[in-house]
């Protein structure tokens, strides 16, 4: 009876994992390899690209980011877009001069940028439950 516990405990993890969709992020434009490069996902457009409203956040090494991309693993089918921006002096802020960026930035889609951010719409994609989408980001 253990084993078929077992078995059954270990069948449910290996499928559930297999039902996780990935986003592959390639950050083009990388002029200098220094800092780190700060990541959000969204999932909710009311929310879009509002610190408090992600879903996922987290910085990786530029170098690193530069070298061999962003992996993001075990997410559930839906739409996502994703806000980046190029911390080089690792301050953990994005730092602007009277609302003009210092840093570069840069969202999913290489969505257009005007007076602001863009809207989710522009900068979403969808992620299926056992796949892999690949996204290339721009810096600007």
């Amino acid at each position: 009876m253990k084993i078929n516990i077992i078995i059954l405990t270990l069948f449910f993890f290996f499928f559930s994992k297999l039902n996780a969709g990935q986003i592959f992020i390639i950050v083009k434009n990388i002029e200098e390899k220094v800092g780190s490069i700060h990541f959000a996902l969204y999932d909710d457009p009311d929310f879009f690209p509002e610190n408090d409203g992600k879903k996922i956040g987290f910085k990786k090494d530029a170098k690193e980011v530069f070298e061999q991309g962003v992996l993001i693993k075990d997410l559930k089918e839906s739409h996502y877009a994703i806000a980046i921006y190029h911390d080089k002096n690792s301050n953990d802020q994005f730092d602007t001069f009277f609302a003009i960026p210092q840093e570069r930035y840069g969202y999913s889609n290489n969505a257009p940028v005007f007076l602001g951010p863009p809207s989710f719409e522009e900068a979403s994609f969808f992620v299926k439950n056992d796949g892999m989408t690949k996204i290339e980001i721009n810096l600007r």
